[in-house]
């Protein structure tokens, strides 16, 4: 220690920032001085990484368990304490045969689904409903105070940082499927981590309906804007973006050729900083399609680009998870039978990537993270629960 207090703290704060954050994380039980060393650097290394990079690339995957219920997709109550992590990196087809390993994280609940991410948090919630934010690094929760009972229907939930305020928000929005006329039948819900309250927003211009046929899903975040594939009030499809500064949503329009083609199965995603809307086609018995769209300017519709259309043989059961894994390479669907499924777009091929060190059960994706050891101790009151 007394070697490390020679150092210029520019050259400590070098070393440190090269270190992995798993690292970072043990060498914070080395000594109390180490720790709080660490813990300072932690902090100012998030507020550089939100400031420089405000839409970071996701590194892992999270995947939970499942088996069906009917038709119904549920949690394998036999592993219902289990997550697991898999590094997207490990995706990558250029090694052939291409295999991954996934980790075991253990919280001790037993989560149902991930409802959103945002720098290296989850929001996550339990068979209770209970809703959590969730560190899979530190393996760090905190349970979030419910939201007093106000909800109709069924709920959809979006998660991300405020860099305004310096806050973390959950969105809750709440519907049930009414008549094209009503549009009063949704609640929107806002949580303030740093304030442990949650309010109650005046409006909702938009139909969550399944007059569309669509899955509302989790909100997708980009530059500090949620988003949700919704109905406007002009009976078309728009993209509602919901902004944390002034916590009021505002359109983005589709591109031109895909509005009438949304489906139930259709998705938004963000990657590399950039806005993606994923559309399925079901061609026939056995033939279907993927057309990926991507905005390459954020808000300006003359930019939407057509990236890639995927023609296959292959049912991918219409409710997939995207990822891009590199340049040319997207994961396309979830864990069947211990393989994920990596689409190259230049050569137009699938590979079969094999997942190791997970159970003899499929796996659902339920979302994306990056590693970080971004505590959230600091937003919270006294009223609020570490677990």
């Amino acid at each position: 220690m007394s070697d490390l207090n020679q150092l210029p703290p520019d050259l400590i704060e070098a070393i440190l920032s090269r270190l992995p954050v798993k690292s970072l994380d043990r060498f914070k039980s080395v000594s109390k001085a180490w720790y709080s060393l660490i813990s300072s650097f932690i902090k100012t290394h998030i507020l550089n990484l939100i400031i420089n990079n405000p839409n970071p690339n996701p590194t892992h995957l999270i995947l939970v368990p499942y088996k069906y219920s009917g038709n119904i997709i549920v949690p394998a109550s036999d592993y219902s304490e289990y997550i697991y992590s898999l590094d997207i990196e490990q995706l990558n087809t250029q090694t052939l045969p291409a295999t991954s390993t996934a980790k075991c994280l253990n919280f001790r609940k037993e989560w149902v689904e991930i409802r959103g991410s945002c720098n290296g948090n989850v929001l996550s919630n339990d068979i209770h409903d209970n809703l959590y934010l969730v560190n899979p690094t530190t393996q760090e929760s905190l349970k979030v105070q419910d939201s007093g009972g106000e909800s109709i229907g069924k709920t959809t939930y979006g998660f991300g940082y405020d860099s305004s305020k310096d806050d973390y928000k959950v969105i809750k929005i709440s519907y049930k499927a009414i008549s094209n006329s009503d549009l009063n039948s949704t609640l929107v819900h806002v949580y303030s981590l740093r304030n442990n309250s949650w309010n109650r927003l005046p409006n909702f211009p938009y139909r969550l309906l399944e007059h569309y046929n669509l899955r509302p899903g989790v909100g997708v975040l980009l530059n500090n804007n949620l988003h949700w594939l919704v109905g406007s009030r002009h009976s078309k499809l728009v993209i509602a973006a919901f902004s944390f500064a002034d916590e009021e949503f505002h359109d983005i329009e589709l591109p031109d050729p895909v509005n009438n083609d949304i489906t139930e199965y259709s998705q938004l995603y963000v990657f590399g900083g950039k806005l993606y809307v994923l559309v399925y086609y079901w061609l026939n018995h056995d033939s279907f399609s993927y057309v990926l769209w991507v905005m390459e300017e954020y808000g300006v519709h003359k930019s939407w680009k057509k990236l890639c259309k995927i023609n296959t043989d292959i049912n991918l059961n219409g409710d997939e998870f995207f990822a891009q894994v590199s340049n040319q390479d997207i994961m396309l669907g979830h864990c069947y039978d211990h393989e994920i499924l990596v689409y190259n777009m230049e050569e137009k091929r699938f590979t079969s990537v094999i997942v190791e060190g997970f159970p003899e059960i499929d796996a659902k994706v339920y979302g994306t993270y990056v590693e970080s050891l971004e505590s959230l101790e600091h937003f919270y009151l006294d009223n609020t629960s570490f677990c």
